[in-house]
């Protein structure tokens, strides 16, 4: 009888070597998580979660956290004040960003945790960076969580050796956050006006869902750990008045938050026209100074 060869079952050594691959590709990708080489290496360009930490000798436990986007990251200017409060502004920054660093063990605040408040930090349809580690699913592998700084980093690298026949990639140790100088003249600030208006004024409620809905869980992460949790609504230029649909965003938060009895403290009409350098952040060489020195007596209450 002739013995048919193609129903043969796959030997038990080719089973072994998968299951061996597959092991040793878990094991690659635990050692990259733990050790971050992405974050930690030079070569790679940092976003402001990781400059933050860098920043602080690398650590993510903190008394006193200040808490916000990019306005707050223009505005506190942390070596100047003295409240103890680390400025934890992140580009983007959200509040859902916010609770997903904390359920996760990537921020700890141990005392007083503020959060500088716009309605950009409610808005869940707003970009943010995707690079941000909280952002990675929990089955993603690390090398293609950073795909996007590895391929610059190998595109950069594969130019450099057609163009000059070598190697010098760029370092980036930089670790300070983008903040604004100067003032917008009166064309940008128009054209500002226009594109916040085409973009962001006309969103309705449903557009804030996830980051109101993340009050809650927030509010409840305090409470459990002992940290005193207070809410600022952050400077806005008078040079025009805040849209309506924003200002139904902020009475939905300011709702949630007094609720919970959360202190809520205002700074929308605080602050002169030439502290701004456009519709919210401050210039950081007169509106920082101005904001951190009248903030500082808030924070120490």
């Amino acid at each position: 009888m002739i013995k048919n060869e193609t129903n043969k079952a796959p030997k038990k050594g080719g089973l072994l070597f998968l299951v061996l691959l597959l092991l040793l590709f878990v094991l690659c990708d635990v050692v990259l998580t733990v050790t971050a080489p992405v974050a930690g290496s030079e070569l790679f360009y940092k976003n402001d979660y990781e400059k933050t930490l860098a920043a602080h000798g690398g650590k993510t436990e903190y008394d006193r956290v200040f808490y916000g986007n990019s306005v707050v990251i223009s505005a506190f200017i942390e070596e100047e004040s003295r409240s103890g409060f680390v400025n934890f502004g992140l580009d983007y920054g959200k509040l859902c960003d916010l609770v997903q660093m904390l359920e996760k063990g990537m921020l700890k605040v141990d005392d007083e945790l503020v959060i500088g408040m716009n309605y950009f930090v409610l808005m869940d349809t707003l970009d943010t960076n995707p690079s941000y580690p909280w952002h990675r699913n929990p089955l993603e592998p690390y090398a293609y969580f950073e795909r996007d700084r590895i391929h610059t980093l190998v595109k950069t690298s594969f130019e450099d050796l057609l163009n000059d026949g070598g190697l010098s990639p760029e370092h980036y140790t930089d670790f300070c956050k983008t903040v604004y100088y100067g003032m917008m003249d009166e064309a940008q600030l128009q054209e500002k006006v226009a594109t916040h208006s085409e973009l962001f004024w006309n969103l309705g409620m449903e557009n804030y869902r996830e980051n109101l809905a993340a009050i809650a869980p927030l509010c409840d992460y305090c409470e459990k750990n002992g940290v005193r949790l207070r809410v600022l609504w952050m400077p806005w230029s008078d040079y025009v008045a805040i849209p309506e649909n924003p200002k139904r965003v902020r009475a939905l938060a300011d709702e949630a938050f007094a609720e919970r009895g959360i202190e809520i403290y205002d700074m929308e009409g605080a602050m002169p026209r030439d502290c701004f350098h456009d519709l919210a952040h401050l210039n950081y060489e007169h509106g920082a100074h101005v904001f951190t020195e009248e903030i500082d007596k808030w924070l120490n209450t």
